[in-house]
């Protein structure tokens, strides 16, 4: 199988400079300057962290799925819950449900099925807990949410009002979260004009209250397709915040807006910018296998212009692949030298902010797999390594992959943190 880490970093330095750095840290870190730029308090962080470098040890407590298990079939899990009792809710998106395991991982039960039925769904992206308590599996298109009690049975429907936005358009939801009492939703609202062929899609970050009301609004893009001869489809173009944004215990809304530049928004729960938390990065340029794997899933989904449509692929990598706020309120960033170039004998490494939005830290993770094909999911006190995770969305969307047709099944390894 091949990995990332065939592929020569040119950078064979960076393990001797890190482990310098654990041991100067102290004394070349940088304070974070606050300052104001138009308006907007920015919390500006050199690359070096100021407590240094921590490792993460896991220990692992159970896994599912994989060849070896027969009694747990999984497709794709894409989420990972932990509800307040401790039980832990798994999104199965090929499998439009959601499993739930105590947190021993025995099987409890199953929520959710395939059907426009009460209760019923079809290939959900998202799951998240809903502030009256029920949980919520988030259907990409047509976009909605369908609540569900934690015993399994029907609790309604959320659609959001988008009032005259949505006369003859289409809406789909990408990511739900929720936390401090606030609901938000991204999504892509599209709209068609026949005779011009013309598309406009606009994509946005916004607050709803549990009527679909909309409260606020953080983001909004809108991106404008014109169906003619010079027509061509840009990575660009479908470029947002999707993994890039989260919600903190205070209902406060963070997201990496822009796609070339490590700058983290943090907006307050009514929509204004609170501030920005910027650090310094050098970017990362996508290696071949990176560079062909987007190219693959952007081929797949050419598939609905005319034959011949050219494709426009970025060559470097987004900045920020992904971003978590933990139940302290500090902020942890993913950024893509981290995850696609790892240290050897770690899986990724992780930058660490504090609410206030000082660089305190980096932490690297220590486990098994492979970032080039795996996934860590954080939930709660618990990590959550899901296998063959990338090959199995890339598949999924009908992209081809590097992978054999018959790759194992895919697994979930439940850790803690020692």
């Amino acid at each position: 199988m091949n990995s990332l880490r065939s592929f020569p970093s040119g950078r064979s330095w960076l393990p001797l400079l890190i482990c310098a750095l654990l041991l100067l840290s102290a004394g070349t870190a940088t304070a974070a300057q606050e300052v104001t730029e138009d308006g907007v308090l920015h919390v500006k962080n050199g690359d070096t962290p100021r407590d240094g470098v921590q490792d993460m040890e896991l220990e692992e407590l159970w896994r599912i799925g994989g060849e070896d298990d027969e009694d747990v079939l999984l497709g794709i899990i894409s989420r990972v819950l932990i509800a307040p009792d401790g039980d832990i809710y798994l999104l199965d998106g090929q499998l439009s449900q959601a499993q739930v395991f105590s947190p021993e991982g025995e099987f409890i039960r199953t929520l959710g099925r395939q059907g426009d039925g009460p209760g019923e769904i079809t290939r959900p992206g998202d799951m998240l807990f809903m502030p009256d308590g029920t949980l919520g599996l988030v259907q990409i298109f047509p976009g909605k949410i369908v609540k569900l009690n934690l015993d399994g049975t029907p609790a309604g429907e959320f659609k959001p009002d988008l009032g005259d936005a949505s006369a003859g358009g289409f809406l789909a939801l990408i990511n739900c979260r929720s936390a401090g009492g606030n609901l938000v939703l991204g999504g892509i609202q599209i709209s068609m004009d026949t005779a011009t062929m013309v598309q406009t899609r606009n994509f946005f970050l916004r607050s709803y209250d549990l009527q679909g009301q909309q409260v606020a609004s953080y983001i909004e893009k809108p991106v404008t397709w014109t169906f003619d001869k010079n027509f061509k489809f840009k990575e660009l173009d479908s470029d947002f915040i999707w993994w890039r944004t989260d919600v903190a215990p205070d209902g406060k809304v963070i997201a990496c807006i822009p796609r070339y530049r490590y700058a983290l928004s943090v907006f307050n729960p009514d929509g204004t910018l609170d501030r920005v938390i910027d650090r310094e990065y050098e970017p990362w340029t996508r290696n071949d296998l990176v560079r062909n794997r987007y190219k693959s899933i952007m081929e797949a989904q050419a598939g609905q212009f005319p034959p011949g449509t050219p494709l426009e692929i970025e060559d470097r990598e987004q900045d920020v692949e992904d971003l978590r706020v933990a139940p302290d309120g500090t902020i942890w960033v993913l950024p893509s030298r981290q995850m696609f170039e790892p240290e050897p004998g770690y899986f990724a490494v992780y930058d660490q902010f504090s609410p206030a939005g000082e660089f305190t830290r980096q932490v690297r993770v220590k486990c098994e797999g492979d970032p080039s094909t795996d996934r860590l999911i954080f939930a709660g006190d618990r990590v959550f390594l899901i296998t063959g995770f990338w090959d199995a969305v890339l598949s999924a969307s009908s992209a081809s992959t590097d992978e054999d047709e018959d790759a194992e099944p895919m697994s979930v390894i439940c850790y803690r943190i020692k």
